[in-house]
């Protein structure tokens, strides 16, 4: 298993460095505007995609194990058709993303929710390795993309980085299929009544599994429209670039609860479960501390450096923000267990929780204090997410709040499953 989990951080963290040098390159080469203009397209294409993904999303994990997957795989393309065809109806009636970008957000977010559903049927058959590179895929060749048309074609503009969007995300769809068809069943149409119970638990499961992804997009992201309204594109470019970084803590933490995830939707075993659980949020939570550390301590220099001039106010953004994700590391982790054991509407609760609190932060403290208003009112909305999961954790299990703190006893064992590991490899 420790195995599964540190392949899926190296491939999240080389992941992570190729969306790195995206920001950078975007940043350096836009400039404020042009990185606030790039954060909106994204977090519109972001939403789209949480509703494409009510018709299964994550569950599909949960369901896997229990249908054929191309049972599960009609339902869920023709769902996300229909929701991107929606978007660009609403998008025409809203000011969320500049009307030239509408059709390509809404044709991005149909080709990413296909690729996610391939991937997301690979996990649950616990090919995490193969799930991983798919998702690798992406910002690699954007990446690469956005290094010859800016640098090499000298093509500086927004539109070119979403001709990047195009290329990286067809890519990513056609060899999700292509592991998919090569490592599944057979696939095969069959006729419509069959479809008929597998789609009513993707609708079961999913949208007590979306709805609390949905609520947590809101909850991230919605500051990113109070900046634009009250502000400017500039103060979301800043503010999506300190996002950015403190929110890549979470590597860690979802590369464990992915793994955790599929482990425990394929076990009856709660006790086994919840243990595991609590071993791998300790792990989290300490590797977390250190990077965040790192991360407060570096001086508004650095960013500017990084950056380019005009993101100096980025470390504010980080250390507004940093409490929060550090709490939120046990949200993610403990909410898979949730997951994993059919208990979708916990995470719901929970992120409904920090959704209503962030909507009512934002109104207040993003006028006064703009972008680290912005990270404080994130802050407590991801600090209040993780005390609700954490309260039907404790109702659930014979556990104590004690329990998750660290000992010596879990260091050693922690040192052991990484030895092991590197001895098998």
């Amino acid at each position: 298993m420790l195995g599964r989990i540190l392949n899926t951080f190296g491939t999240r963290f080389m992941s992570a460095v190729f969306q790195l040098l995206i920001a950078i390159i975007i940043s350096n080469v836009l400039g404020p505007e042009g990185k606030g203009q790039q954060g909106l397209i994204l977090a519109t294409t972001a939403y789209i995609i949480v509703f494409a993904n009510l018709m299964g999303g994550g569950a599909i994990i949960y369901l896997v194990p229990r249908f054929s997957y191309y049972l599960i795989m009609i339902p869920a393309y023709v769902w996300a058709v229909l929701t991107s065809a929606v978007a660009f109806v609403v998008l025409q009636y809203s000011e969320l993303v500049d009307q030239q970008f509408m059709i390509h957000v809404c044709l991005l977010a149909l080709i990413n929710t296909f690729t996610y559903v391939n991937s997301t049927i690979l996990v649950g058959k616990e090919k995490i390795k193969t799930s991983n590179l798919v998702a690798f895929i992406q910002p690699l060749i954007t990446g690469l993309s956005l290094l010859l048309f800016y640098f090499i074609l000298d093509q500086k503009s927004i539109d070119y980085y979403i001709i990047a969007l195009y290329i990286s995300f067809g890519i990513s769809f056609f060899v999700s299929l292509f592991y998919l068809f090569r490592i599944a069943e057979s696939f095969r149409f069959t006729r419509i009544t069959n479809y008929t119970e597998v789609t009513k638990q993707l609708v079961r499961y999913g949208i007590l599994n979306q709805l609390a992804h949905i609520f947590q997009l809101f909850s991230f992201r919605v500051s990113y429209y109070f900046l634009q309204s009250i502000y400017s594109e500039a103060e979301v470019g800043i503010y999506s670039n300190g996002t950015s970084i403190v929110e890549s803590i979470w590597l860690i933490s979802r590369s464990i609860s992915l793994v955790q995830y599929a482990r425990i939707a394929n076990t009856d075993d709660r006790k086994y479960s919840q243990k595991l659980t609590v071993s791998l949020s300790k792990a989290s939570i300490l590797i977390s501390i250190v990077l965040l550390t790192i991360l407060i301590i570096l001086p508004s220099d650095f960013w500017v450096f990084i950056f380019g001039e005009g993101f100096g106010a980025v470390g504010q953004v980080i250390r507004s923000l940093a409490p929060g994700v550090l709490f939120f590391n046990l949200a993610l982790i403990v909410g898979h267990y949730f997951s994993g054991t059919g208990q979708y509407h916990v995470n719901t609760i929970s992120s409904f929780a920090g959704m209503i609190i962030s909507l009512i932060l934002f109104y207040i403290m993003i006028p006064v204090y703009g972008i680290i208003g912005a990270g404080l009112a994130t802050s407590i909305s991801y600090t209040l997410t993780s005390c609700v999961v954490m309260l039907y954790f404790y109702r659930q299990s014979d556990l104590q709040p004690g329990d998750f703190m660290p000992v010596k006893k879990d260091f050693i064992e922690f040192r052991q499953m990484i030895r092991d590991t590197l001895k098998r490899s």
